[in-house]
């Protein structure tokens, strides 16, 4: 009992201490809130954010409720979606949204409006990063079996990327210039036609 209270109490203390970003969110019908974005919770059943609207009400927010939210700080926009995989609804923040491709991450505690004290309690771990070809599913990014998963990943769309995952400047540690490289890939292509 001890220890729910010390849980009980720590979860308080973090949600004093966060700071209300300016911000919205998207509903299932499109329609867009504005309020406050005070804080990202993993919680044991994934993740949810604490939203306070314009009028002063707090809701607590699960991904499968919203379509995303966004919110601004010190002059950088944050936007982040609700993806559905794998039977758990995650937020996911976007990182780079292309005309074939979407890259995202998941929310991490080096964000101060991220509250991931509950993940140790997540049994199964979470990918950092995800990755959405147009027409495909979600596909988490997971550094174990990294090369050949994502080579069969891209290979369809993309097979003379794929062939390159796994050498030198196409690791894990280089998912942003994948990304980048991906995209590029479609440009030249099309300027041989």
């Amino acid at each position: 009992m001890k220890q729910l209270y010390f849980v009980l109490a720590l979860l308080f203390a973090g949600t004093l201490s966060a700071e209300s970003l300016r911000g919205f969110l998207v509903t299932k019908d499109d329609l867009r809130l504005t309020g406050y974005v005070n804080q990202i919770n993993y919680v044991v059943t994934g993740l949810e954010i604490e939203f306070t609207n314009d009028f002063g009400d707090r809701y607590y927010i699960y991904p499968n409720l919203v379509k995303g939210f966004g919110f601004t700080k010190d002059g950088q926009t944050f936007r982040y979606v609700s993806r559905y995989y794998d039977g758990r609804w995650y937020f996911l923040e976007i990182l780079q949204r292309d005309k074939r491709m979407e890259f995202f991450q998941i929310p991490d505690g080096d964000d101060n409006w991220v509250n991931d004290r509950l993940l140790s309690l997540i049994t199964e771990p979470i990918s950092r990063y995800w990755l959405a070809i147009r027409g495909q599913a979600l596909f988490p990014v997971h550094r174990v079996g990294f090369k050949r998963k994502l080579r069969e990943y891209l290979q369809p769309t993309a097979p003379e990327l794929a062939q390159k995952i796994g050498s030198k400047g196409y690791r894990y540690k280089n998912i942003h210039e994948i990304v980048a490289a991906y995209e590029e890939s479609f440009k030249r292509s099309k300027r041989r036609l």
